[in-house]
């Protein structure tokens, strides 16, 4: 691929006391890695005045969403002298329509910036942003963004995009911006806690290595309408059920590999955004990672049918609430995290779920339409047999709006998890996206 490179500064300097920007707490227990996300548009006619176009109204979205034209400073905080935004544009010798009749989940790797992938952990002077348009012989364009989670969340950068495609259409938007402090000033930074408490870094002994591979399954829109009149479930929402159903097939799967004979609980975290669940709600623009991570713990896949299990997963969430987040904020906060550690179970199956349904990101439109698909990232190289963080499932609006779920799993579960009639029913492995 022929790539080119500049980096694109906000279009009026950044203030001088905005310049360190120091994370919150809520940012601070989440993983330093690269998140990556592709929104695939369709061709207009002259790709070189929509890339121009585009550059201009990122410089002028970054004046106000200024961190993401920095770079890391430390583990807590970001210089924000207004560095850039490097921006890549790749040439892609072949036709998007071919790419989407079956997406090639390899493929997807190259649509990033080479010198970075999700395997590199960012540190100090690294982009906190990245964004590479990937430009298509027939005028498609695959944008692929990633971004430092110890930043910002999925929620902000949607914002961020939206903010964006307004400016590039000519709508503008608020120049306000008390979104980029609502968590510092709700839930500062804690530089003395101790990395033992820090939820998700104990989450990460109950990963494992392996030959790992991505897959894609789609629940349609009908198909979740009558799972959920099946289930009795119909206040249960269609993350609920879906993240639900993936998980019972994920333990059900692994129970078979195993002939159900290590003996180790099944454990699901799912991510949860906290800016609804505050007492009084933070801004939906707030920005920062305002995500938590949820656990529910499963003795065995024959422990719960699949109704009960969508109840305890949606008991599971309506745990965090505004009393939740008080906790966090409070002097209480070590004695709290050391008491979610000590109900860690010592081993573990681990899934870990997120969901960017209903974010806007579909929404995303610079001018010439909407994103046709939306897709992440495949972290197995075919050199290496290690990956981040494997079992992990991610959940996505489809166009007919049903749910897409991208799941990176351990080779040896994929049988066995597709044979199952949960999937086989309501599931349809890799369609054709258009």
């Amino acid at each position: 691929m022929e790539i080119n490179i500049e980096k694109v500064k906000p279009s009026s300097p950044t203030p001088h006391h905005l310049r360190i920007y120091n994370i919150s707490l809520l940012d601070q227990m989440l993983p330093c890695i690269y998140v990556p996300l592709v929104l695939y548009f369709c061709g207009a006619d002259n790709n070189d005045d929509r890339i121009q176009h585009l550059k201009e109204s990122l410089s002028q979205t970054l004046a106000t969403f200024y961190p993401f034209a920095g770079v890391i400073k430390d583990a807590l905080s970001a210089d924000c002298s207004d560095q850039g935004l490097p921006f890549y544009v790749a040439k892609v010798k072949s036709q998007m329509k071919d790419f989407l009749q079956n997406p090639n989940f390899q493929f997807i790797n190259k649509f990033f910036p080479r010198e970075y992938n999700i395997e590199k952990q960012p540190g100090p002077g690294d982009s906190i942003m990245l964004i590479q348009l990937n430009c298509f012989d027939c005028g498609g364009i695959a944008m692929s963004i990633m971004f430092a989670h110890s930043i910002a969340d999925m929620a902000s950068v949607s914002t961020f995009l939206r903010c964006w495609a307004a400016n590039a259409r000519g709508l503008g938007f608020s120049q306000a911006s008390p979104l980029l402090c609502a968590a510092q000033s709700s839930l500062p930074q804690n530089p003395s806690l101790p990395a033992k408490l820090i939820p998700f870094l104990n989450y990460l002994k109950y990963s494992s290595s392996g030959k790992f591979v991505m897959r894609r399954y789609v629940f349609d829109a009908s198909a979740l309408s009558f799972l959920k009149a099946q289930l009795s479930s119909s206040v249960a929402s269609r993350v609920n059920v879906v993240t639900t159903l993936v998980w019972k097939c994920f333990m059900e799967a692994v129970a078979e590999e195993t002939s159900g004979e290590d003996g180790n609980p099944f454990l699901m975290t799912q991510a949860v955004n906290l800016r609804k669940r505050a007492a009084p709600p933070f801004p939906e623009d707030s920005f920062g990672s305002m995500v938590w991570a949820q656990k529910t713990v499963c003795s065995s896949p024959q422990e719960k049918g699949l109704t009960d299990l969508v109840w305890e997963v949606k008991r599971g969430i309506s745990n965090i609430d505004g009393e939740f987040v008080r906790r966090l904020g409070g002097d209480g906060l070590y004695e709290y995290l050391e008491k979610l550690r000590n109900e860690m179970p010592q081993q573990a199956n681990w899934l870990s779920i997120s969901s960017w349904v209903n974010m806007g990101l579909n929404e995303v439109h610079f001018g010439w339409g909407k994103p046709v698909w939306l897709s992440g990232y495949f972290t197995q190289h075919s050199e290496s047999e290690t990956v981040v963080m494997g079992n992990v499932v991610t959940l996505l609006d489809s166009r007919d709006g049903g749910i897409e779920a991208l799941a990176i799993f351990d080779q040896k579960y994929v049988a066995g998890f597709e044979k199952n009639d949960l999937i086989r029913n309501y599931a349809r492995v890799n369609p054709c996206v258009i």
